[in-house]
């Protein structure tokens, strides 16, 4: 049955993705986006300019659109500088999405599709992470900021009464205009040698392409349970291992090698830690409550499609 859809940051990596196949599928959507510059990109039956910290403005639109599924993927990890995209990201997790969660109660949507991420798990020995792990809300700096305002983010979602809340915990973001691409600044920091192997590079890092971070939404739009999915690929990998293959793949020299003395003079923690400390996670409930299977099972042949080397 067609759903009215209201898709905040619309302009992102999942919501490009997203947008065009909602309407293949017949659903009337509705795009919001903070940025008006960029509102005649969105392939949306209506566009609006409109800022998930401005609460008053986001009732009235949604109160206006009356939908009965409203999606939050609005991020700020595009920006510049990395510590500003988590302080950013931070606010828009806590009080953008709080904001739009309220405007959405009130508008009488049935249900609300928020963006998580498994990186936010707190590392513990060598297990692939399930939904039931604790995050990290204790981290350091702005990065505990970030882990913290998900976590209230999460909280509000489960807890609020006259919705159903579910938060997509995605894995690494890749994919067609993501920082993995060319141009973008994983990217340019291998090509430019600046991303390094740590120690045994034993950190695990899970990854989302956009395709199936999208297909999730669509799922979800009316099925399966409120509460956390993990949307990760079939294939946790170690950076010593997915490093030098994607610097292969990209052209790249090879990854310099680097001792953890070494790296944590040289790097920011958060790097190191995501290099050597990180744990990946566990797509099992998404595939046993939906059936559902990535398009992309493993970042080898995703990675290998953004370089041409494979059919995409």
């Amino acid at each position: 049955m067609p759903l009215r859809v209201v898709v905040a940051g619309a302009s992102g990596v999942v919501g490009r993705a997203l947008l065009p196949q909602l309407r293949e599928r017949g659903h009337h959507v509705t795009a919001l986006s903070r940025r008006a510059d960029r509102l005649n990109e969105l392939s949306a039956d209506e566009v609006v300019a409109v800022d998930l910290l401005e609460p008053d403005a986001l009732r009235i639109q949604l109160r206006r659109c009356a939908p009965d599924v409203v999606i939050d993927q609005t991020s700020a990890f595009g920006a510049a500088d990395p510590q500003e995209a988590l302080r950013r990201t931070a606010k828009l997790r806590e009080r953008g999405c709080k904001n739009l969660l309220d405007a959405a109660v009130a508008a009488g949507a049935r249900r609300f599709i928020a963006q998580g991420m498994t990186a936010a798990y707190r590392a513990h020995g060598h297990d692939v992470l399930d939904e039931e792990s604790p995050l990290w809300i204790d981290a350091p700096g702005a990065w505990g900021e970030l882990v913290r305002a998900l976590a209230s983010m999460e909280e509000e979602l489960f807890t609020r009464s006259g919705i159903e809340g579910i938060s997509l915990r995605y894995g690494a973001l890749y994919g067609p205009d993501t920082q993995y691409a060319p141009g973008g600044d994983v990217h340019a920091r291998v090509v430019g040698s600046e991303l390094p192997l740590v120690g045994d590079g034993v950190g695990l890092t899970s990854f989302t392409h956009v395709e199936d971070a999208a297909g999730v939404i669509l799922e979800l739009l009316e099925g399966g349970d409120p509460g956390a999915y993990n949307v990760v690929d079939n294939e946790p990998a170690e950076s010593c291992e997915w490093l030098p293959a994607y610097a292969r793949m990209a052209g790249a020299p090879a990854p310099v090698a680097l001792t953890l003395e070494q790296a944590q003079s040289q790097l920011d923690w958060l790097t190191v830690h995501q290099l050597t400390e990180q744990r990946g996670a566990t797509n099992f409930r998404l595939r046993e409550t939906l059936g559902w299977k990535p398009t992309w099972p493993s970042w080898r042949e995703g990675f290998a499609a953004l370089f041409g080397l494979w059919p995409s």
